[in-house]
């Protein structure tokens, strides 16, 4: 096998970069606005700077002199001695026998028709909703036509298959 050769290859040189030289910059070079640089020229006709010095002197207030007020005397209240009161004797009550406790807990007669009647109703009621909007629904519909022919509105006419299902709406 031939010999390989041996290759020369130069130092590689990597010149230092600076970033910051080439950037510009974020603050620009120009002076700030804030500078103070004198006062600003307003040249307004009958301009006239306010006066903040005052024109009349006020005078001096003295007060008064007097003696101090006395102290108003003290009250002499009286303290009542409050006696304890002997505690009331415990009322013991008698214990009742379980069947008397039964007896008395049950209610009475109108208490009882009273619960049952407005049960009832409530009940009655919540059944009977649904058979009472399938009566007033229609009879509300017919209202509101009558009420609308006469306003002189244009009604609605309703189509066949909208007929027919009220039809079997009102059957079941």
């Amino acid at each position: 096998m031939p010999e390989i050769s041996e290759i020369n290859v130069n130092d590689v040189i990597v010149p230092e970069v600076r970033a910051w030289l080439n950037a510009s910059p974020s603050v620009p070079d120009v002076p700030p606005v804030t500078l103070e640089i004198g006062v600003p020229v307003i040249n307004l006709p009958a301009f006239s700077p306010l006066d903040f010095e005052p024109e009349v002197q006020p005078g001096k207030i003295t007060p008064p002199k007097s003696k101090p007020p006395e102290p108003p005397p003290t009250p002499k209240v009286k303290i009542p001695r409050i006696e304890p009161k002997p505690p009331a004797p415990v009322e013991v009550e008698e214990v009742k026998p379980l069947i008397q406790q039964v007896v008395e807990a049950i209610p009475t007669i109108p208490q009882a028709t009273t619960v049952a009647a407005s049960s009832v109703i409530g009940v009655s009621a919540a059944l009977a909703t649904p058979f009472l909007l399938k009566l007033i629904k229609p009879i509300v519909k017919k209202v509101m036509v009558k009420i609308q022919k006469a306003l002189g509105r244009q009604v609605k006419v309703e189509s066949d298959w909208q007929r027919r299902k009220l039809q079997r709406a009102l059957r079941k």
